[in-house]
């Protein structure tokens, strides 16, 4: 359904998905949503359901939208552009990045505390974010492989409040020390491969 409804705005002379997402997102996410900058994330690959929400996470202010100078000098951010789309602009671009490959990033990493932050996941997290977090039809975003700049930042908003969480995962995040979150960024890191 929604991808006919991009092949209808396309037949009508108006932007696809892989349009809007190559004019709104390309600057700051990379081509097909492979970003190259390290504290924005690659989103090529997650689910429509999670881009779709992630979005709407910045429309309701659960999430504080970080401050981005594009190559031209003019600065952007995540609730800047979730106001300039329309709820049918939202589902096209989520419906174009959700077709495209995730490609997991290669960070250096350490392995014997991925292999520490392996079993705290099991134990805390992976009832929702299903196999090291590597898999996109869970409908959350994908954390196996992506930037640990990215991932730090979010882990840091959590800790001060400026990233709201869902109650049951609240409830499991305040009981990491920060040596376990530093061991499950490890893991993420590592994209499963320690």
């Amino acid at each position: 359904m929604l991808l006919a409804t991009g092949a209808v705005y396309a037949a009508h002379g108006a932007e696809t998905g892989e349009e809007l997402a190559e004019r709104v997102c390309r600057d700051c996410h990379g081509e097909r949503g492979q970003s190259e900058t390290p504290d924005i994330p690659s989103i090529g690959g997650f689910s429509e359901y999670a881009i779709m929400d992630l979005l709407e996470t910045y429309r309701l202010g659960f999430r504080e939208a970080r401050a981005v100078t594009l190559e031209d000098g003019t600065e952007s951010d995540m609730e800047q552009i979730v106001e300039s789309l329309s709820e049918e602009e939202v589902e096209m671009v989520a419906v174009y990045y959700a077709a495209q490959a995730w490609q997991p990033q290669r960070q250096p990493f350490d392995a014997d505390l991925a292999r520490r932050g392996a079993q705290i996941h099991s134990r805390k997290c992976a009832k929702c974010h299903l196999k090291g977090g590597s898999v996109a039809e869970a409908d959350l975003a994908i954390l196996s492989g992506q930037w640990r700049d990215y991932l730090a930042g979010e882990f840091a908003d959590f800790d001060n409040g400026t990233r709201r969480m869902a109650v049951k995962m609240k409830r499991k995040y305040d009981t990491l020390s920060d040596a376990d979150k530093e061991a499950l960024l490890e893991l993420y890191v590592s994209a499963g491969n320690y």
